[in-house]
């Protein structure tokens, strides 16, 4: 199949665009995943990892304090 097969299958189904599409997939992936493990894992270089990252609004510091903060959370009502 040709990417504009692909295309004109996807605009049929309701998705204009798969650049969005993957755009979304991206910042969806590096809000959830620390862009280190991101690179690894999808074997990325950790320079585009970080890019989508930070364009996800994130700063290397991020990650660490929402670790922590989830770390601190009351497990227990009181």
């Amino acid at each position: 199949m040709t990417s504009n097969t692909l295309q004109r299958r996807l605009t049929r189904l309701g998705i204009p665009s798969t650049s969005k599409a993957r755009n979304g997939a991206w910042l969806a992936m590096v809000g959830a995943v620390h862009w280190k493990m991101l690179a690894d894992l999808l074997g990325l270089a950790d320079g585009t990892a970080h890019n989508w990252h930070k364009l996800n609004g994130g700063d290397r510091a991020s990650y660490v304090a929402s670790r922590l903060k989830a770390s601190q959370a009351p497990t227990e009502p009181e």
